[in-house]
Protein backbone atom coordinates (compact mmCIF):
# COMPACT_ATOMS: atom_id res chain seq x y z
CA UNK A 1 0.00 0.00 0.00
CA UNK A 2 2.64 2.40 1.20
CA UNK A 3 4.63 1.68 -2.58
CA UNK A 4 1.65 2.66 -4.23
CA UNK A 5 1.01 5.95 -2.47
CA UNK A 6 4.54 7.28 -2.88
CA UNK A 7 3.70 6.20 -6.74
CA UNK A 8 0.78 8.21 -6.79
CA UNK A 9 2.43 11.36 -5.38
CA UNK A 10 5.18 10.69 -7.59
CA UNK A 11 2.79 10.76 -10.92
CA UNK A 12 1.41 13.88 -9.41
CA UNK A 13 4.49 16.15 -8.89
CA UNK A 14 5.38 14.81 -12.25
CA UNK A 15 1.91 16.28 -14.13
CA UNK A 16 2.29 19.62 -11.68
CA UNK A 17 5.76 19.56 -13.41
CA UNK A 18 4.02 19.45 -16.79
CA UNK A 19 1.57 22.17 -15.56
CA UNK A 20 3.86 24.49 -14.48
CA UNK A 21 5.87 24.54 -17.55
CA UNK A 22 9.09 22.99 -15.59
CA UNK A 23 9.31 20.14 -17.43
CA UNK A 24 8.30 19.13 -20.86
CA UNK A 25 6.01 15.79 -21.50
CA UNK A 26 9.06 14.73 -23.83
CA UNK A 27 11.26 14.48 -20.75
CA UNK A 28 8.57 13.81 -18.09
CA UNK A 29 7.42 10.72 -19.50
CA UNK A 30 10.65 8.57 -19.64
CA UNK A 31 11.97 10.10 -16.69
CA UNK A 32 8.49 8.78 -14.60
CA UNK A 33 8.72 5.57 -16.53
CA UNK A 34 11.64 5.11 -14.60
CA UNK A 35 10.74 6.39 -11.36
CA UNK A 36 8.02 4.55 -11.24
CA UNK A 37 9.89 0.95 -12.25
CA UNK A 38 12.30 2.01 -8.97
CA UNK A 39 9.79 2.60 -6.99
CA UNK A 40 7.51 -0.26 -7.41
CA UNK A 41 10.61 -2.44 -6.95
CA UNK A 42 11.14 -3.73 -10.77
CA UNK A 43 15.00 -4.99 -10.85
CA UNK A 44 17.13 -3.45 -12.28
CA UNK A 45 17.70 -5.61 -15.57
CA UNK A 46 13.69 -5.38 -16.40
CA UNK A 47 14.05 -1.77 -16.33
CA UNK A 48 17.25 -1.96 -19.26
CA UNK A 49 15.72 -4.32 -21.26
CA UNK A 50 11.73 -4.17 -20.55
CA UNK A 51 10.96 -0.83 -19.65
CA UNK A 52 13.35 1.22 -21.75
CA UNK A 53 14.80 -1.10 -24.37
CA UNK A 54 11.19 -3.31 -25.31
CA UNK A 55 9.23 0.12 -23.85
CA UNK A 56 10.85 2.39 -26.82
CA UNK A 57 9.38 0.29 -29.47
CA UNK A 58 6.02 -0.32 -27.47
CA UNK A 59 4.94 2.48 -29.96
CA UNK A 60 6.62 1.41 -33.23
CA UNK A 61 3.35 1.07 -35.19
CA UNK A 62 1.69 4.23 -33.77
CA UNK A 63 4.88 6.27 -34.74
CA UNK A 64 5.87 4.88 -38.16
CA UNK A 65 2.17 5.76 -39.26
CA UNK A 66 3.03 9.12 -38.10
CA UNK A 67 5.89 9.07 -40.40
CA UNK A 68 3.78 8.11 -43.21
CA UNK A 69 0.78 10.68 -42.65
CA UNK A 70 2.68 13.43 -42.00
CA UNK A 71 4.31 12.84 -45.28
CA UNK A 72 0.71 12.70 -47.13
CA UNK A 73 -0.04 16.05 -45.13
CA UNK A 74 3.29 17.53 -46.62
CA UNK A 75 2.33 16.53 -49.86
CA UNK A 76 -0.85 18.15 -49.57
CA UNK A 77 0.56 21.24 -48.68
CA UNK A 78 3.89 21.66 -51.56
CA UNK A 79 1.24 20.71 -54.04
CA UNK A 80 -1.24 23.23 -52.62
CA UNK A 81 -3.75 20.93 -52.76
CA UNK A 82 -5.06 21.86 -49.18
CA UNK A 83 -5.19 26.19 -50.38
CA UNK A 84 -7.31 25.28 -53.46
CA UNK A 85 -9.68 23.33 -51.73
CA UNK A 86 -10.25 26.00 -49.24
CA UNK A 87 -10.52 28.81 -52.11
CA UNK A 88 -13.75 26.42 -54.50
CA UNK A 89 -15.57 26.32 -51.00
CA UNK A 90 -14.99 30.07 -49.96
CA UNK A 91 -16.24 31.26 -53.54
CA UNK A 92 -19.05 28.29 -53.51
CA UNK A 93 -20.44 29.46 -49.73
CA UNK A 94 -20.83 33.37 -51.13
CA UNK A 95 -21.16 36.13 -49.04
CA UNK A 96 -23.68 34.03 -46.41
CA UNK A 97 -21.73 34.04 -42.93
CA UNK A 98 -23.47 31.31 -41.53
CA UNK A 99 -23.09 28.60 -45.09
CA UNK A 100 -19.77 30.00 -44.84
CA UNK A 101 -18.98 29.74 -41.32
CA UNK A 102 -20.08 25.71 -41.42
CA UNK A 103 -18.59 25.46 -45.16
CA UNK A 104 -15.30 26.60 -43.58
CA UNK A 105 -15.49 24.62 -40.64
CA UNK A 106 -16.59 21.23 -42.54
CA UNK A 107 -13.81 21.87 -44.72
CA UNK A 108 -11.07 22.40 -41.97
CA UNK A 109 -12.26 19.08 -40.35
CA UNK A 110 -11.79 17.33 -44.11
CA UNK A 111 -8.43 18.36 -43.97
CA UNK A 112 -7.04 17.68 -40.68
CA UNK A 113 -8.62 14.11 -40.77
CA UNK A 114 -4.79 14.17 -43.37
CA UNK A 115 -3.31 16.63 -42.10
CA UNK A 116 -1.52 17.50 -38.52
CA UNK A 117 1.15 19.46 -37.01
CA UNK A 118 1.32 23.50 -36.33
CA UNK A 119 2.65 24.18 -40.20
CA UNK A 120 -0.60 22.93 -41.17
CA UNK A 121 -2.67 24.81 -39.16
CA UNK A 122 -0.54 27.98 -40.17
CA UNK A 123 -1.16 26.87 -44.26
CA UNK A 124 -4.85 26.38 -43.45
CA UNK A 125 -5.48 29.53 -40.94
CA UNK A 126 -4.18 32.01 -42.91
CA UNK A 127 -6.25 30.82 -45.99
CA UNK A 128 -9.42 30.26 -43.57
CA UNK A 129 -9.31 32.77 -40.98
CA UNK A 130 -8.84 35.76 -43.04
CA UNK A 131 -12.24 34.83 -45.25
CA UNK A 132 -14.07 34.81 -42.22
CA UNK A 133 -13.34 37.67 -40.51
CA UNK A 134 -14.18 39.58 -44.10
CA UNK A 135 -17.48 38.78 -43.73
CA UNK A 136 -17.74 40.52 -39.93
CA UNK A 137 -17.22 37.26 -38.33
CA UNK A 138 -15.42 38.37 -34.91
CA UNK A 139 -11.98 37.02 -34.02
CA UNK A 140 -13.34 34.82 -31.60
CA UNK A 141 -16.04 33.28 -33.18
CA UNK A 142 -13.39 32.90 -36.38
CA UNK A 143 -10.89 31.27 -34.06
CA UNK A 144 -13.27 29.22 -32.24
CA UNK A 145 -14.63 27.91 -35.67
CA UNK A 146 -11.47 26.81 -36.74
CA UNK A 147 -10.86 24.93 -33.38
CA UNK A 148 -13.71 23.15 -33.82
CA UNK A 149 -12.92 22.51 -37.19
CA UNK A 150 -9.51 20.83 -36.59
CA UNK A 151 -11.01 18.85 -33.23
CA UNK A 152 -13.98 17.40 -35.75
CA UNK A 153 -11.32 16.40 -38.60
CA UNK A 154 -8.90 15.01 -35.82
CA UNK A 155 -11.18 12.78 -35.26
CA UNK A 156 -10.86 10.90 -38.72
CA UNK A 157 -7.61 11.35 -38.51
CA UNK A 158 -6.22 7.66 -38.80
CA UNK A 159 -3.07 8.64 -37.22
CA UNK A 160 -4.27 8.88 -33.91
CA UNK A 161 -6.71 5.55 -34.31
CA UNK A 162 -3.21 3.69 -34.41
CA UNK A 163 -2.45 4.87 -31.12
CA UNK A 164 -5.16 3.92 -28.82
CA UNK A 165 -5.40 0.57 -31.11
CA UNK A 166 -1.56 0.04 -29.60
CA UNK A 167 -2.42 1.56 -25.95
CA UNK A 168 -5.78 0.25 -25.72
CA UNK A 169 -5.33 -3.28 -27.63
CA UNK A 170 -8.61 -2.70 -29.52
CA UNK A 171 -9.38 -2.89 -33.09
CA UNK A 172 -10.68 0.01 -35.39
CA UNK A 173 -13.86 -1.27 -35.54
CA UNK A 174 -14.49 -0.12 -32.04
CA UNK A 175 -12.91 3.45 -32.56
CA UNK A 176 -14.80 4.13 -35.60
CA UNK A 177 -18.15 2.96 -34.37
CA UNK A 178 -17.92 5.45 -31.66
CA UNK A 179 -16.04 7.82 -33.80
CA UNK A 180 -18.69 8.03 -36.52
CA UNK A 181 -21.74 8.53 -33.75
CA UNK A 182 -19.65 11.15 -31.68
CA UNK A 183 -19.04 13.01 -35.30
CA UNK A 184 -22.90 13.94 -35.12
CA UNK A 185 -22.48 15.22 -32.09
CA UNK A 186 -19.64 17.42 -31.94
CA UNK A 187 -21.13 18.81 -35.65
CA UNK A 188 -24.15 19.58 -34.23
CA UNK A 189 -22.95 22.01 -31.21
CA UNK A 190 -20.92 23.62 -34.28
CA UNK A 191 -24.50 24.58 -35.43
CA UNK A 192 -25.66 25.72 -32.41
CA UNK A 193 -22.46 28.02 -31.90
CA UNK A 194 -22.28 29.40 -34.99
CA UNK A 195 -26.29 30.54 -34.67
CA UNK A 196 -25.79 31.48 -31.20
CA UNK A 197 -22.67 33.80 -32.53
CA UNK A 198 -23.89 35.14 -35.10
CA UNK A 199 -27.28 36.44 -33.69
CA UNK A 200 -28.99 36.61 -36.62
CA UNK A 201 -32.78 34.74 -36.75
CA UNK A 202 -33.05 33.69 -40.41
CA UNK A 203 -30.28 31.61 -39.27
CA UNK A 204 -32.26 29.40 -36.99
CA UNK A 205 -33.76 28.07 -40.31
CA UNK A 206 -30.42 27.31 -41.57
CA UNK A 207 -29.65 25.84 -38.28
CA UNK A 208 -33.23 23.78 -38.72
CA UNK A 209 -32.14 22.32 -42.06
CA UNK A 210 -28.51 21.35 -41.57
CA UNK A 211 -29.96 19.36 -38.01
CA UNK A 212 -32.56 17.81 -40.58
CA UNK A 213 -29.50 17.03 -42.77
CA UNK A 214 -27.51 15.43 -39.90
CA UNK A 215 -30.46 13.16 -39.19
CA UNK A 216 -30.54 12.07 -42.92
CA UNK A 217 -26.74 11.75 -42.60
CA UNK A 218 -26.72 9.60 -39.54
CA UNK A 219 -29.82 7.29 -40.69
CA UNK A 220 -27.94 6.97 -43.82
CA UNK A 221 -24.86 6.28 -41.93
CA UNK A 222 -26.55 3.09 -40.02
CA UNK A 223 -28.55 1.83 -42.67
CA UNK A 224 -25.77 1.43 -45.33
CA UNK A 225 -23.38 -0.52 -42.35
CA UNK A 226 -26.61 -2.68 -41.85
CA UNK A 227 -26.98 -3.30 -45.46
CA UNK A 228 -23.90 -3.02 -47.39
CA UNK A 229 -20.78 -3.82 -45.11
CA UNK A 230 -20.86 -6.79 -43.26
CA UNK A 231 -18.40 -6.15 -40.06
CA UNK A 232 -20.68 -4.47 -37.59
CA UNK A 233 -18.45 -1.50 -36.28
CA UNK A 234 -20.88 -0.50 -34.03
CA UNK A 235 -20.55 -3.61 -31.68
CA UNK A 236 -17.71 -3.72 -29.15
CA UNK A 237 -17.64 -7.28 -30.01
CA UNK A 238 -16.35 -6.87 -33.20
CA UNK A 239 -13.24 -8.30 -34.52
CA UNK A 240 -10.29 -6.77 -36.83
CA UNK A 241 -12.20 -7.02 -40.24
CA UNK A 242 -9.74 -8.69 -43.32
CA UNK A 243 -9.08 -6.91 -46.70
CA UNK A 244 -11.75 -6.70 -48.49
CA UNK A 245 -11.58 -8.99 -51.49
CA UNK A 246 -11.01 -7.32 -54.61
CA UNK A 247 -9.83 -4.05 -53.24
CA UNK A 248 -6.11 -4.43 -54.25
CA UNK A 249 -6.95 -5.20 -57.65
CA UNK A 250 -9.41 -1.84 -58.13
CA UNK A 251 -6.73 0.08 -56.70
CA UNK A 252 -3.89 -1.19 -58.69
CA UNK A 253 -6.02 -0.60 -62.04
CA UNK A 254 -6.51 2.84 -60.55
CA UNK A 255 -2.86 3.17 -60.44
CA UNK A 256 -2.46 2.51 -63.78
CA UNK A 257 -4.80 4.64 -65.48
CA UNK A 258 -2.90 7.47 -63.27
CA UNK A 259 0.42 6.62 -64.43
CA UNK A 260 -1.14 6.96 -67.89
CA UNK A 261 -2.48 9.95 -66.77
CA UNK A 262 1.09 11.23 -65.54
CA UNK A 263 2.87 10.72 -68.97
CA UNK A 264 -0.02 12.38 -70.55
CA UNK A 265 0.29 15.31 -68.46
CA UNK A 266 4.47 15.37 -68.45
CA UNK A 267 3.87 14.95 -72.49
CA UNK A 268 1.49 17.93 -72.55
CA UNK A 269 3.91 19.21 -69.81
CA UNK A 270 0.53 20.28 -67.92
CA UNK A 271 0.97 22.29 -64.40
CA UNK A 272 -2.57 22.78 -63.30
CA UNK A 273 -4.24 21.05 -60.91
CA UNK A 274 -7.01 18.47 -62.19
CA UNK A 275 -10.58 18.20 -60.43
CA UNK A 276 -9.31 14.23 -59.40
CA UNK A 277 -6.35 15.51 -57.46
CA UNK A 278 -9.06 17.51 -54.46
CA UNK A 279 -9.96 13.65 -53.78
CA UNK A 280 -6.92 13.15 -52.44
CA UNK A 281 -7.34 13.66 -48.80
CA UNK A 282 -10.26 10.84 -48.44
CA UNK A 283 -8.20 7.96 -50.31
CA UNK A 284 -6.51 6.74 -47.30
CA UNK A 285 -9.26 7.26 -44.58
CA UNK A 286 -11.68 5.47 -47.86
CA UNK A 287 -9.57 2.72 -47.94
CA UNK A 288 -8.78 1.86 -44.60
CA UNK A 289 -13.01 2.54 -43.30
CA UNK A 290 -14.49 0.95 -46.35
CA UNK A 291 -12.10 -1.84 -47.74
CA UNK A 292 -10.44 -2.29 -44.39
CA UNK A 293 -6.60 -1.62 -45.76
CA UNK A 294 -3.83 -1.72 -42.57
CA UNK A 295 -2.58 2.15 -42.19
CA UNK A 296 0.44 2.50 -43.59
CA UNK A 297 -0.47 1.02 -47.00
CA UNK A 298 -3.15 3.22 -47.03
CA UNK A 299 -0.71 6.29 -46.35
CA UNK A 300 1.07 4.79 -49.46
CA UNK A 301 -1.57 4.85 -52.03
CA UNK A 302 -2.54 8.32 -50.65
CA UNK A 303 0.72 9.79 -51.37
CA UNK A 304 1.40 7.68 -54.68
CA UNK A 305 -2.61 8.92 -55.58
CA UNK A 306 -1.23 12.51 -54.86
CA UNK A 307 1.76 12.23 -56.76
CA UNK A 308 0.62 10.71 -60.24
CA UNK A 309 -2.97 13.25 -60.02
CA UNK A 310 -1.02 16.19 -60.10
CA UNK A 311 2.22 14.82 -61.55
CA UNK A 312 4.40 17.90 -63.38
CA UNK A 313 8.21 18.23 -64.15
CA UNK A 314 9.36 18.85 -60.26
CA UNK A 315 7.37 16.20 -58.75
CA UNK A 316 9.86 13.61 -58.02
CA UNK A 317 11.45 16.44 -56.06
CA UNK A 318 8.32 17.49 -54.45
CA UNK A 319 7.49 14.01 -53.31
CA UNK A 320 11.55 13.86 -51.80
CA UNK A 321 11.25 17.05 -49.85
CA UNK A 322 7.83 16.16 -48.24
CA UNK A 323 9.32 13.07 -47.24
CA UNK A 324 12.15 14.81 -45.34
CA UNK A 325 10.11 17.96 -43.89
CA UNK A 326 7.41 15.26 -43.50
CA UNK A 327 9.54 13.02 -41.06
CA UNK A 328 11.28 15.84 -39.50
CA UNK A 329 7.91 17.97 -37.89
CA UNK A 330 6.95 14.54 -35.87
CA UNK A 331 10.26 13.81 -34.72
CA UNK A 332 8.81 15.45 -31.85
CA UNK A 333 5.68 13.50 -31.74
CA UNK A 334 7.41 10.25 -32.37
CA UNK A 335 9.57 10.87 -29.22
CA UNK A 336 6.66 11.74 -27.27
CA UNK A 337 5.28 8.19 -27.98
CA UNK A 338 8.51 6.84 -27.10
CA UNK A 339 8.22 7.93 -23.62
CA UNK A 340 4.38 6.74 -23.53
CA UNK A 341 5.31 3.25 -24.99
CA UNK A 342 8.12 3.17 -21.90
CA UNK A 343 5.79 4.37 -19.62
CA UNK A 344 2.86 2.02 -20.16
CA UNK A 345 5.63 -0.78 -20.40
CA UNK A 346 6.42 0.14 -16.50
CA UNK A 347 3.37 0.73 -15.06
CA UNK A 348 2.21 -2.81 -16.66
CA UNK A 349 5.25 -4.41 -15.20
CA UNK A 350 3.65 -6.98 -12.69
CA UNK A 351 5.91 -5.33 -9.68
CA UNK A 352 4.53 -2.42 -10.01
CA UNK A 353 1.26 -2.66 -10.63
CA UNK A 354 0.25 -5.73 -7.60
CA UNK A 355 0.75 -1.99 -5.43
CA UNK A 356 -0.77 0.52 -7.36
CA UNK A 357 -3.88 -1.53 -8.68
CA UNK A 358 -5.42 -2.13 -5.19
CA UNK A 359 -5.87 1.77 -4.79
CA UNK A 360 -7.40 2.50 -7.85
CA UNK A 361 -9.76 -0.52 -7.81
CA UNK A 362 -12.67 0.75 -5.42
CA UNK A 363 -12.03 4.62 -7.34
CA UNK A 364 -13.04 3.68 -10.38
CA UNK A 365 -16.52 4.67 -11.56
CA UNK A 366 -19.04 0.97 -12.14
CA UNK A 367 -22.19 2.66 -13.51
CA UNK A 368 -23.43 4.15 -16.54
CA UNK A 369 -24.39 7.66 -14.01
CA UNK A 370 -21.00 7.16 -12.00
CA UNK A 371 -19.01 7.20 -15.49
CA UNK A 372 -20.79 10.13 -16.85
CA UNK A 373 -20.30 11.96 -13.76
CA UNK A 374 -17.12 11.68 -12.88
CA UNK A 375 -15.31 12.14 -16.11
CA UNK A 376 -17.45 14.84 -16.63
CA UNK A 377 -15.97 16.81 -13.26
CA UNK A 378 -12.60 15.07 -14.23
CA UNK A 379 -12.64 16.09 -17.74
CA UNK A 380 -10.47 19.33 -16.87
CA UNK A 381 -7.72 16.78 -16.23
CA UNK A 382 -6.70 16.50 -19.86
CA UNK A 383 -5.56 19.78 -19.79
CA UNK A 384 -1.36 20.49 -19.82
CA UNK A 385 -1.10 16.54 -20.81
CA UNK A 386 -2.21 15.50 -17.49
CA UNK A 387 -3.85 12.50 -16.07
CA UNK A 388 -6.62 11.87 -18.79
CA UNK A 389 -4.90 12.81 -21.90
CA UNK A 390 -3.61 10.03 -23.52
CA UNK A 391 -0.79 12.02 -25.25
CA UNK A 392 1.04 12.45 -21.89
CA UNK A 393 0.60 11.47 -18.47
CA UNK A 394 -3.02 9.87 -19.07
CA UNK A 395 -0.84 6.99 -21.51
CA UNK A 396 0.31 5.44 -17.77
CA UNK A 397 -3.29 5.67 -16.04
CA UNK A 398 -4.82 4.20 -19.16
CA UNK A 399 -2.49 1.17 -18.33
CA UNK A 400 -3.83 1.04 -14.72
CA UNK A 401 -7.38 1.33 -15.63
CA UNK A 402 -7.08 -1.39 -17.81
CA UNK A 403 -5.14 -3.83 -14.96
CA UNK A 404 -8.17 -3.36 -12.60
CA UNK A 405 -10.65 -4.71 -15.50
CA UNK A 406 -13.39 -2.56 -14.02
CA UNK A 407 -13.84 -0.54 -17.56
CA UNK A 408 -13.69 -2.39 -20.97
CA UNK A 409 -11.40 -0.96 -23.35
CA UNK A 410 -14.21 0.46 -25.31
CA UNK A 411 -15.37 2.96 -22.15
CA UNK A 412 -11.71 3.74 -21.61
CA UNK A 413 -11.15 4.68 -25.64
CA UNK A 414 -14.82 6.61 -25.20
CA UNK A 415 -13.88 8.45 -22.69
CA UNK A 416 -10.25 9.59 -23.82
CA UNK A 417 -11.81 11.12 -26.22
CA UNK A 418 -14.63 12.48 -25.04
CA UNK A 419 -12.56 14.30 -22.34
CA UNK A 420 -9.89 14.99 -24.88
CA UNK A 421 -12.15 17.64 -26.63
CA UNK A 422 -11.52 19.94 -23.82
CA UNK A 423 -7.65 19.13 -24.54
CA UNK A 424 -8.01 19.66 -28.24
CA UNK A 425 -10.53 22.58 -28.11
CA UNK A 426 -9.29 24.50 -24.99
CA UNK A 427 -5.43 24.21 -23.77
CA UNK A 428 -3.66 27.67 -23.66
CA UNK A 429 -0.83 25.55 -24.44
CA UNK A 430 -1.67 24.00 -27.51
CA UNK A 431 0.86 25.26 -30.38
CA UNK A 432 -2.11 25.79 -32.70
CA UNK A 433 -4.06 27.68 -29.97
CA UNK A 434 -1.12 30.01 -29.14
CA UNK A 435 -0.69 30.60 -32.95
CA UNK A 436 -4.26 31.60 -33.68
CA UNK A 437 -5.18 33.75 -30.79
CA UNK A 438 -1.39 35.69 -31.70
CA UNK A 439 -2.77 35.80 -35.46
CA UNK A 440 -6.28 36.85 -34.85
CA UNK A 441 -5.03 39.86 -32.12
CA UNK A 442 -6.88 38.01 -29.28
CA UNK A 443 -5.53 35.45 -26.02
CA UNK A 444 -6.00 31.46 -25.33
CA UNK A 445 -7.60 32.64 -22.31
CA UNK A 446 -10.31 34.40 -24.53
CA UNK A 447 -10.80 31.01 -26.72
CA UNK A 448 -10.67 29.14 -23.90
CA UNK A 449 -13.95 31.12 -22.69
CA UNK A 450 -15.31 31.04 -25.92
CA UNK A 451 -15.02 27.27 -26.34
CA UNK A 452 -14.85 25.85 -23.18
CA UNK A 453 -18.90 25.42 -22.81
CA UNK A 454 -19.33 23.74 -25.73
CA UNK A 455 -16.54 21.56 -25.50
CA UNK A 456 -17.30 20.46 -21.88
CA UNK A 457 -21.21 20.11 -23.26
CA UNK A 458 -19.38 17.17 -25.95
CA UNK A 459 -17.38 15.20 -22.96
CA UNK A 460 -20.86 14.94 -21.34
CA UNK A 461 -22.73 13.52 -24.48
CA UNK A 462 -19.30 11.78 -25.57
CA UNK A 463 -19.33 9.81 -22.53
CA UNK A 464 -23.45 9.59 -22.47
CA UNK A 465 -23.01 7.84 -25.88
CA UNK A 466 -20.50 5.60 -24.98
CA UNK A 467 -23.26 4.11 -22.12
CA UNK A 468 -26.21 4.27 -25.08
CA UNK A 469 -23.57 2.24 -27.02
CA UNK A 470 -23.53 -0.08 -24.24
CA UNK A 471 -19.48 -0.18 -23.86
CA UNK A 472 -19.71 -0.13 -20.06
CA UNK A 473 -21.24 -3.50 -20.07
CA UNK A 474 -18.32 -5.92 -19.85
Amino acid sequence: MLTGIISLIAYILMATLIYRKKLSALLALPIMAVALSIIGGVPANDILTEILGKGSLKLSTAYTTTMFGSVLAELLNRLGIAKSIVKLVAEFAGDNRFLLGLSLTLITALLFSTLGGLGAVIMVGTIILPVLLSLGITNQTAGALFLFGISLGGMFNIVGWQLYMDVLGIPKEQIIGFVSNFSFVSLALIVVFLTAELKDKKNILYALVSALLMVAGFVGLHYSRRHFFSANTLSIQSTPSTLTPGSVEIFSIILCVLIAYALYRAQTKQTDLPLIVYFTPFVALCLVLLFQWPFIPAFIAGIAYAVLASWRSDSVKVLNQSIIEGVSTVIPVMVLMIGIGMLISAVQHPSFAEHITPLLQDCIPRTKWQYVTVFTILAPLALYRGPLSIWGMGSGLVSLLQKTAVLSNSAIMSMLMSVGQIQGICDPTNTHNIWIASYLGTSTQALLRKTLPYAWTAVILGLTLACGLGYLNK
